[in-house]
């Protein structure tokens, strides 16, 4: 089967499951990002500085694991652009790890400045705080091989995008991407940049008030337009698996209540508008999404996808019945001592929880780790989900 082909069939078989209709076989979703490098024979150090040993790692990746979707084509964690600009920043790495230090951009009383002057706070006020002194001392020429290296980046993602596409038949996840921009919430941006971990949960509980305001008009610019888009849409787009792709992580340090003040309501509200086009939203519900299932049980079945990371996929079926499942694949399973089990423990997911419909195989965790899975039993699962996977 050509590419295009294989494709459309990949497509269509990630539609299908999450819209609960019957497959010839379940697909396989890699949820697999810098493992891919340490089985490529890398190490973290020399890939994420260098775009074509990235490349042959995602090469060597796809030629030896036939599945059916990939969560990174190499282009994430990149270094290049800021080992050009020659500061330190809020990432890390070394050869076998990267991390991001707990860092904010603004203080609780600076949020609004942010939202309603972002390039001039982020160039007058960020960026100065964040490389001091030595913000000023950047020269032309640095300057110009950073902006060099950023087009290059960008390439780098295209050029990985048609390579995974043309070549190995791999679609497109959903229609937001790096490219084209992603949905980006309030209480994920307040996290992720604004004040970080630790600022954030102590304003949710001193700043309440202020920070429900900062949520609502942030939303209200943000997502509001996006949920406009949605209903004057025509419905799913068969180009992608599915229609949108959300990244869950803050309501990890919420509480119900501050979930439903800071969060849900304009995720609900995006969540309806994909559900009224009869479009499917996937969900990658980070650490554990169990104890605000109840959110999740009321939308009709075919809307919504959760893939599943640190939760057990069948007390997710049981809570969230309405809703596709992708996930099922632990560490545990990945590093097993032998790869039958880790073939049997695979069939006995797609048997059961496939059986009844709305489930794609993936890995839960990204895959991120030198350990975080064996080779053999990597290949074995791969092989069985393309020999059939029912």
């Amino acid at each position: 089967m050509d590419s295009k082909k294989l494709r459309e069939e990949r497509i269509q078989l990630f539609r299908d499951c999450a819209l609960f209709r019957p497959v010839k076989r379940i697909p396989h979703f890699a949820n697999a990002v810098t493992w891919k490098v340490f089985d490529a024979g890398h190490t973290l150090d020399e890939a994420l500085t260098d775009l074509e040993v990235m490349r042959e790692c995602v090469i060597h990746f796809l030629d030896r694991y036939t599945v059916d979707g990939l969560m990174d084509t190499g282009i994430r964690n990149q270094f290049t652009v800021t080992e050009a600009f020659g500061l330190p920043g809020y990432y890390y790495y070394d050869s076998e790890s990267i991390g991001i230090r707990d860092h904010m951009l603004c203080t609780v009383d600076t949020l609004f400045d942010y939202m309603r002057d972002y390039d001039r706070f982020v160039w007058e006020e960020v960026l100065p705080e964040k490389y001091g002194d030595e913000w000023y001392d950047r020269d032309l020429s640095v300057w110009k091989k950073t902006f060099g290296e950023y087009l290059r980046y960008t390439m780098f993602i295209v050029k990985m995008a048609s390579l995974t596409s043309r070549k190995y038949g791999i679609p497109s996840l959903a229609p937001n991407n790096p490219m084209t921009g992603t949905i980006n919430f309030a209480a994920e941006e307040l996290m992720a940049n604004l004040l970080g971990i630790k600022e954030l949960s102590t304003a949710m509980r001193r700043n309440a008030s202020l920070l429900k305001d900062f949520t609502q008009e942030w939303d209200e610019k943000k997502i509001g337009p996006q949920i406009e888009k949605v209903l004057a849409s025509k419905g799913p787009d068969m180009k992608y698996c599915f229609d949108a792709s959300i990244l869950m992580l803050v309501h990890n340090i919420m509480n119900t209540k501050q979930f439903e003040t800071f969060y849900w309501p304009q995720l609900e509200k995006l969540l309806r508008a994909y559900g009224k086009k009869g479009m499917n939203a996937r969900i990658f519900a980070e650490g554990s999404i169990l104890r605000f299932a109840d959110y999740f049980s009321s939308f009709d079945r075919g809307t919504l996808t959760m893939h599943i990371e640190n939760d057990d996929v069948f007390e997710i079926r049981s809570s969230m019945p309405n809703v596709a499942i992708m996930g099922g694949l632990t560490t545990e399973v990945l590093r097993a001592d032998h790869v039958r089990d880790a073939v049997e423990y695979t069939k006995m997911l797609c048997g059961t929880l496939g059986a009844e419909g709305g489930f794609i195989l993936s890995e839960g965790r990204m895959l991120s780790y030198r350990n975080d899975a064996y080779s053999a039993n990597y290949k074995a699962i791969c092989d069985f989900m393309n020999g059939g996977g029912i």
